[in-house]
């Protein structure tokens, strides 16, 4: 299709009415995005959210050196609705090419504050080649105050400008790792709680350019699945998955007969693997051994997805194997909220990796509002790591004596600060190197540990 001439210079300011106070407010018709989800080699996941009152959505793409041509595709879902989350699933692309894309609703191109940019995924020809370098930025816990419901004497949500740092930082992704969205009581209740908390944070001015500069892929843990511990037993969990598989751009989630939020994608020579550890999780109430024998019947992830990432490690020749938990794995200091709680899978899991002599395993979590790496070798594997990457903007948590004295972690690993974390993977072939270094907000570097990938086989 021929590209009009004088089109880059068009900016239409599309507005909307709403009613606020019993005065007429104008409300943008763009809510909040766009936001880049996955990326592949010939797609990517463009997502962002309209106000009601749009009755037509159609994204525009081009290459970004090209501007005589380009693609549109329209929305054929149904908007109107009281939320409007809408993904474009943009597909001819070519490997590795950069493209511009703009937002036509109501027929009319919507002003964004940056520039609208992906970039498909590189391709690797030859497989003796070494393997292209890569990074990615991950987090957790990302609380933002709400002037209603919480106190602002001593706010539980800490200074959102770290997000701001996150997005000045280059990197091939982000990997989001569980309590992305804080839901409180009055949240939880409803379906239609829920998905305004999910809303309400996505239209941060502090997080658009974040979600916006590069891929996002993403897991829950129990603040975005429900509340505090919430495990199996939630009465909404349907409707808690359908809503953060809408805000979120993962490019699956769950298997035919699990429909969780697991996933999994590659990039470079590491393989991700995306966990649920909330949809099938037994109460940490249950007891995890009876007559001295660990009870099976404390689930953590669920037969059918322990299955499942089983069968993916199996198949899986990455250098790393990265396993994205929302709690923290290896860690067996304290706590009801740790994998090892649940030994029965746990074992099962360790037993597999030593059994099967898959290496290059790593896990990364969340969930404990400060940052570390811990370690575990399984009898008869190579020792294991666990990256902790926690708080984004949430209140740190003070650490009790036996924490801070914890035997299993690395030292010099232990950030209580809000912070982030960013993985630098890079070297030749046989020779990759895992860098982790936790930032603050202000980009400072608070702590640095590297891993080599022969630290990950067996001797």
């Amino acid at each position: 299709m021929k590209r009009a001439i004088g089109f880059l210079l068009l900016v239409s300011i599309v507005m909307g009415v709403s009613m606020k106070n019993g005065f007429a407010q104008q409300e943008p018709f763009l809510i909040s995005g766009p936001m880049l989800g996955y990326s592949e080699h010939r797609s990517v996941l463009v997502w962002y959210e309209v106000s009601q009152s749009v009755k037509t959505a159609m994204l525009r793409y081009w290459e970004k050196d090209n501007t005589e041509y380009f693609y549109e595709m329209d929305y054929t879902a149904e908007l109107g609705k009281p939320y409007n989350p809408i993904k474009f699933e943009l597909v001819k692309l070519k490997l590795n090419t950069s493209y511009n894309f703009e937002i036509l609703l109501n027929g009319k191109v919507v002003p964004t504050s940056r520039m609208n940019v992906f970039t498909t995924k590189p391709h690797q020809a030859n497989p003796e080649a070494d393997p292209y370098n890569f990074s990615f930025l991950a987090g957790s816990c990302m609380y933002f105050n709400d002037p209603i419901l919480d106190a602002q004497s001593d706010p539980y949500g800490q200074d959102t400008y770290i997000l701001r740092t996150m997005a000045s930082v280059a990197t091939s992704f982000n990997l989001w790792l569980g309590d992305n969205v804080y839901l409180r009581p009055s949240d939880y209740g409803s379906s239609a709680g829920i998905i305004y908390r999910y809303s309400l944070q996505r239209k941060a001015q502090d997080l658009s350019d974040l979600i916006a500069s590069r891929p996002n892929y993403a897991i829950w843990d129990d603040h975005d699945y429900g509340g505090d511990n919430f495990d199996r037993s939630f009465e909404l969990k349907s409707s808690s998955q359908e809503i953060f598989k809408n805000y979120w751009g993962n490019k699956s989630y769950g298997t035919e007969k699990n429909p969780g939020i697991f996933s999994s994608f590659s990039w470079s020579d590491g393989d991700f693997f995306l966990m649920d550890d909330r949809s099938s999780r037994a109460p940490n109430q249950l007891r995890d051994s009876i007559g001295g024998k660990p009870n099976c019947e404390k689930e953590f992830f669920g037969t059918v997805q322990l299955s499942w990432l089983k069968d993916k490690l199996l198949g899986s020749t990455a250098t790393f194997k990265f396993i994205a938990v929302g709690n923290q794995v290896l860690n067996q200091t304290g706590g009801t909220e740790y994998m090892r709680n649940y030994s029965c899978e746990f074992n099962e899991l360790m037993n597999f990796i030593v059994t099967y002599k898959i290496e290059g395993v790593v896990f990364l979590s969340g969930d404990r509002h400060f940052s570390e790496v811990i370690t575990y070798q399984p009898k008869g594997g190579y020792k294991m790591y666990d990256f902790t990457c926690s708080a984004l903007t949430s209140r740190p948590r003070t650490l009790s004596e036996k924490e801070k004295a914890n035997p299993n972690r690395v030292p010099q690993t232990l950030v209580t600060n809000n912070s982030f974390a960013r993985f630098d993977i890079s070297g030749p072939k046989g020779d990759r190197s895992l860098k982790m270094v936790t930032i603050d907000k202000s980009g400072v570097i608070l702590s640095s540990f590297i891993l080599n990938e022969k630290e990950l086989k067996l001797k």
